[in-house]
């Protein structure tokens, strides 16, 4: 697959991941903290959103083990998300959406740094920095919604 192939693959895949951190931050602040779906619909946006934090962190395992030499310390790193991602969701409501909010964030100028290193593609680098903006405002929707 070409190289642009791969980028934009890359842009689909990843929007298509967002979908679900938009339609349930929409559907969440559309239907009050009274509806009988919002608490089942909220704890599906908890679970994504440390699924997808997980994920990144992932991503940063491959990275670190991509080419020789190893990255160790990327590497240790690279298991941070997914166990802070489950630990916050042992947290109070409102307290978990936040602590997501700062780890997207988080994790999101990490990959910046990494990628401003040039260790990574430029076209990558465009995708966490727009996808890092919409989780991160897909997390301040539901704040918003459980306030």
């Amino acid at each position: 697959m070409q190289k642009s192939n791969t980028a934009n693959l890359a842009w689909i895949l990843s929007l298509a991941g967002f979908m679900p951190f938009a339609f349930l931050a929409i559907t969440l602040l559309s239907l009050g903290t009274t509806n009988a779906f919002f608490v089942s619909l909220f704890d599906i946006f908890k679970v994504w959103s440390a699924l997808i934090l997980s994920f990144l962190g992932g991503i940063r395992w491959g990275f670190a083990i991509a080419h020789e030499p190893f990255e160790d310390r990327n590497l240790l790193l690279s298991v941070i998300p997914s166990t802070l991602a489950w630990f916050v969701l042992l947290l109070p409501d409102a307290y978990t959406i936040l602590a997501l909010l700062v780890l997207f964030c988080i994790h999101g100028a990490w990959d910046s740094f990494y990628i401003n290193q040039g260790k990574v593609a430029p076209w990558f680098g465009k995708i966490r920095i727009t996808l890092t903006f919409l989780v991160a405002a897909a997390h301040v929707i539901v704040l918003f919604a459980i306030a």
